[in-house]
C-alpha cells in the first residue's frame, strides 16, 4: 500500500515500488540512477481499494502452492 502522501519518496522499480526514506545518504534522483527506477506522480497512490483486477480463489491457491506450500491444496 502507497498513500498519496508517500508518493514524494516513491520509486517505481518495474517490479515493485520502492518508499524511500524522507531523509537519508542519498536522494531520489541518486537511488533512480543507481537502480534504474523512476520517481512516482506526487500524489499517486496503490491500495486494494483502487485495484480494478484482483486474483481468484484458484489464483490466490496456485500462489501459495508455488511460493509457500508445496502441499497447499488447489
Amino acid at each position: 500500500m502507497i498513500t498519496s502522501s508517500d508518493s514524494f519518496t516513491t520509486v517505481d522499480c518495474g517490479d515493485y515500488y520502492a518508499i524511500l526514506p524522507a531523509s537519508g545518504c542519498y536522494g531520489i534522483e541518486e537511488y533512480c540512477a543507481a537502480r534504474q527506477a523512476t520517481p512516482v506522480k506526487p500524489g499517486m497512490s496503490y491500495n486494494s481499494g483502487d485495484n480494478d483486477w484482483f486474483l481468484t480463489i484458484e489464483e490466490l491457491r496456485s500462489l501459495i502452492r508455488e511460493n509457500v506450500d508445496n502441499n497447499f491444496p488447489l
